[in-house]
């Protein structure tokens, strides 16, 4: 994939996201090591950021895997980091998953969604509500043809746990299924959300009304 200068590595201060982890001494340690042309270091350094949902750390890897500075090239997960760096919230990583989607293969793209996928769920299996809200959009926006009955469960699951903007989706998502399927994506959602929160609920009381 031929890389333009349009998206350029980050080299300001850590950005943090609502409900994200800051770590500014972090990640300007980050940034010192690509300024001082210690790529592959930036790279361990912005990945570990990244794995802790650092929105700014995730579009700069993005960044780097797309330009093979670092780390050897790679297309597949440029788009992933991207992504993860758009479901975080940082606005550049629109564009960004844009122009990097434009001379993806469809191999290419179901490789991306099935990664995503299976981390989103990890995630989500480890505690992490906030991957809820991005496996839904996942359904939604990368799945093609999209999904909008399971994004919508994981809408509903999201607006319960009160994750920033996730009632939005769930509504907007919900005007696009007729009423059985909206049942039962609602179903499925309480189901899951049980689930959840047997295993999770000690660990937020304030967010599950199902404890185990």
């Amino acid at each position: 994939m031929k890389w333009r200068g349009a998206h350029i590595l980050v080299l300001g201060a850590a950005l943090s996201a609502a409900g994200q982890p800051a770590q500014p001494n972090a990640f300007s340690e980050a940034i010192q090591a690509a300024r001082d042309g210690q790529a592959a270091q930036a790279v361990r350094m912005f990945r570990t950021l990244a794995q802790d949902r650092n929105g700014e750390a995730q579009y700069n890897l993005a960044v780097l895997y797309a330009r093979g500075i670092g780390v050897p090239q790679s297309d597949e997960m440029a788009l992933y980091w991207a992504w993860r760096a758009r479901f975080t919230g940082v606005k550049r990583a629109k564009p960004l998953t844009k122009y990097l989607s434009r001379s993806a293969t469809p191999d290419l793209m179901e490789k991306v969604q099935t990664r995503l996928r299976d981390d989103l769920t990890q995630n989500i299996n480890e505690g992490q509500k906030e991957a809820m809200l991005a496996l839904g959009r996942v359904y939604l926006e990368l799945t093609d043809p999209s999904e909008p009955e399971l994004a919508l469960v994981w809408f509903t699951i999201a607006a319960a746990l009160q994750q920033p903007h996730a009632s939005t989706w769930r509504d907007v998502t919900a005007r696009q299924l007729d009423q059985e399927q909206r049942l039962t994506a609602q179903e499925r959602a309480a189901s899951i959300y049980q689930q959840w929160c047997d295993g999770h609920g000690l660990d937020h009381p304030d967010l599950c009304s199902y404890n185990s």
